[in-house]
């Protein structure tokens, strides 16, 4: 048989509460591993990768356009 050993889940998000009444919010988990993070680092990658194929057809016809 196997054992399995029980690991602690540590929350995703910790919150915590400074002396003046400010509360701090600190997240866990690296941004690759969670859904949300997953989803801006291809959104962020997808635009860039986007506005530089637009930018260059457009700097191509605009060159086009002077001869």
């Amino acid at each position: 048989m196997k054992k399995k050993t029980s690991q602690e889940k540590k929350p995703l998000i910790k919150t915590k509460v400074k002396p003046n009444k400010a509360v701090e919010i600190e997240i866990q988990k690296s941004p690759s591993k969670t859904l949300a993070g997953k989803v801006a680092i291809i959104l962020i990658v997808f635009g860039m990768t986007v506005l530089l194929l637009v930018s260059l057809i457009l700097l191509i016809i605009d060159i086009a356009g002077k001869l």
